[in-house]
Formats: structure tokens, sequence, C-alpha cells
């Protein structure tokens, strides 16, 4: 096993979320991948050919803007799945969920308050990704894509989501876990 984790930020990154990173790379042997850019897709795309070229056989995904216990490679490593992340809340009201449970009805969430769980899709701020996957995936792996009937526009871990799913890859969710991470956000203060 060769795990890389793997972070696309923008210019900066939230200082909780590199003393979260610095505490999950003192549990585990890893490499520390990180892009920095604008367009979130094309990064993911450049990291994981890295990883790739490495001989990774696993990718941790963690975004910026996160706050993750120390153990949180082993606990997503120990489930022994193809793709498992955790879950966490959306940053502006209504908070919620970023596990999707219904491909056609995207206000699905997952609400489960622990153990293991199947869902469609969630967010990448937290997952664990065998490279086999892209290995079996065509490219591009990450791109934005508009949802047919919201015409709104698709992220590119949801895209993500619906080609390993479409492939056959179950995707899980660790709710105890989920339970343990927070979305940094930013928010104005007034007198």
């Amino acid at each position: 096993m060769k795990l890389s984790i793997c972070v696309p930020a923008r210019d900066t990154v939230h200082a909780g979320f590199a003393l979260s990173l610095a505490k999950i790379a003192k549990t585990i042997d890893c490499e520390i991948l990180m892009n920095l850019g604008t367009v979130i897709p094309e990064q993911r795309n450049q990291l994981i050919s890295e990883s790739l070229e490495k001989g990774c056989t696993h990718i941790l995904w963690l975004d910026s803007d996160m706050h993750l216990p120390a153990n949180t490679a082993n606990i997503l490593l120990s489930h022994n799945k193809e793709i498992v992340a955790a879950s966490y809340s959306t940053r502006m009201p209504p908070y919620q969920s970023v596990a999707f449970t219904d491909p056609n009805n995207l206000s699905e969430r997952l609400d489960e308050i622990g153990g293991l769980h199947k869902v469609w899709a969630v967010g990448m701020g937290c997952m664990l990704v065998n490279t086999k996957v892209y290995e079996y995936l065509e490219k591009p792996w990450h791109q934005y894509l508009e949802h047919k009937e919201t015409k709104t526009l698709m992220g590119e871990d949801i895209y993500f989501c619906k080609n390993a799913n479409d492939a056959g890859f179950d995707i899980f969710i660790d709710a105890d876990l989920s339970k343990k991470i927070a979305h940094y956000g930013t928010k104005s203060f007034k007198l």
C-alpha cells in the first residue's frame, strides 16, 4: 500500500487544516501532493496523474478548508473499500450533509449518525479512493457538467461519483468519522 494525500487548493490553506494535515501525516507513511490553482477539476486530474506516476495505490483527498482527526487516513483505510469518505456540512445555510443518497433527487442527503453507509455521491473534502478506480475510469476523471434536469452546474466531485457509480463502484460514508470533521468557512461579525 502506498498512500498519497492530495490537496487541491487556491493560494492559501486554513491554518487549522495545515495542523490537521501535519497530524495525519505523522500517523501514516504517505506522499503529500498539493496543487495550487483555481480550476479544481484540472487540479484533481493533475494530482491523480502525479499519484499514479509515483505508484500510489490509494489517494486520500483532503480539501484545504477541512478540520480532520489525526487518525483519518487509518480509519478510512481500515474499511478496505474502493471509495470511502466522510461527510461534512455545507458552509452556507441551510447547513446540511454533502452526502447524496438519490441521483434523481439531490435534496435527499445522508443524515445517519453512525456506521458505514452506501451513498450515491459525496463531496470530496475527505475521501479515500483506491487508484484502481482511476485506472478503470476514462479520462477526464473530474470535470464540471451541467445537470440536465436542474440546469445547474454539477461539481467535479459529483461528476466523479456519478461515473464511479455508473462503472459499478460503490461509495461509502463513515458516519462515525463524519461527526469528527468540520468544514471551515468565513463569517463576518458586526457590533
